[in-house]
């Protein structure tokens, strides 16, 4: 689990870029199935189980990551970018990146040292004045980067102690790599069910294919799997609770199903299988809110990764709760859902 996470953490895939990392989940696939392909969207899309069946289960992960894509040149051979997604300009500045042209380049952003500073530098770089210097004159830069190229944070991942690991990306290859885990565990099995895996693009920024893609087809149910709150310092309620290690996060939202939650529950509780509780008052934020309203709605529940640091380079999990995952997903489908 952990190579399979750190192989795709390391894969480009800001959203609406996402060929990278969707080439590679395709592969992994298809080791279990003949029937899985990426569509225009750069959606990968996998029919495991009975096609024939007349119940049909959606398992969603979204593969897209944060990033930024080109807008500008200097003639200094600097870059400016814009973010894509939910970039946290707090710790931006210094960063190490990796722009995807015509050559993959390294650079940093740019930073103002401490000792010529005024002050108005110590605060969060706004987002129109993020530029990266690549090393290199403005002939070369111009040759090698085009405008809308894409850029990510280049961050090596790291094996933490006690069973965590620390990544840019982590949100939500993680979620990626705990399907592709059920993938494996359920060609082992014997599936009277239809099981649909999306692992899906542009949720950091339009939910492009949690909006497109589930009207292709007939869902029963749906799990949505992603990363949520972890507890660490300055996190208060209401995810001041939640534990790394301890298990997946089931959600209660008012836009969930609730049977589906309770059997979700109910499966953990009968296998002995950790789980916490994540409480939404209104929308979760994830995938899961667009699933729900497709065709004339789709029963869905919500199973997220605890994860520390959200939006950064230096995000933490623990791998045991991927696994943990992955179990609870297993099972539940092979127990027959909420039918």
């Amino acid at each position: 689990m952990k190579n399979l996470i750190f192989d795709l953490c390391k894969r480009g895939g800001i959203s609406g870029d996402e060929n990278s990392v969707a080439s590679y989940c395709e592969n992994f696939l298809k080791q279990y199935t003949d029937n899985v392909r990426i569509d225009f969207n750069n959606n990968v899309i996998a029919v495991m189980g009975n096609e024939n069946a007349d119940y049909t289960f959606l398992l969603d992960a979204h593969c897209d990551r944060i990033g930024f894509i080109v807008s500008e040149f200097n003639e200094n051979g600097f870059i400016r970018v814009e973010t894509v997604g939910g970039i946290d300009l707090r710790t931006l500045l210094d960063s190490a990146v990796t722009v995807y042209g015509k050559k993959v380049l390294n650079g940093v952003v740019c930073c103002m040292p401490s000792h010529l500073s005024d002050g108005n530098e110590d605060k969060a770089v706004s987002s129109d004045k993020i530029w990266i210097d690549l090393g290199l004159p403005y002939s070369e830069v111009k040759e090698n980067v085009s405008i809308g190229d894409s850029v990510t944070f280049n961050t090596e991942p790291k094996e933490l102690l006690n069973s965590r690991i620390s990544s840019s990306a982590l949100d939500n290859r993680s979620g990626v790599a705990s399907l592709l885990s059920v993938a494996e565990r359920l060609s082992e099995s014997d599936i009277n069910s239809k099981v649909v895996i999306l692992l899906s693009c542009q949720e950091e920024t339009y939910a492009a294919g949690a909006k497109t893609v589930p009207f292709n087809y007939d869902i029963d149910e749906c799990i949505s799997v992603d990363v949520s709150f972890a507890s660490q310092h300055g996190v208060e309620s209401p995810y001041s609770e939640i534990k790394l290690g301890k298990g997946p996060m089931l959600c209660i939202s008012p836009n969930l199903n609730r049977d589906m939650y309770n059997k979700l529950k109910e499966t953990a509780v009968n296998n002995n299988i950790p789980y916490q509780i994540e409480v939404c008052s209104g929308t979760t934020g994830t995938n899961a809110d667009h699933i729900t309203l497709s065709k004339l709605g789709v029963k869905t529940a919500l199973v997220s990764i605890p994860e520390k640091n959200m939006h950064s380079q230096a995000e933490i999990i623990d791998l045991n709760d991927v696994d943990y995952l992955a179990k609870l997903i297993c099972t539940y489908i092979l127990d027959g859902g909420v039918r």
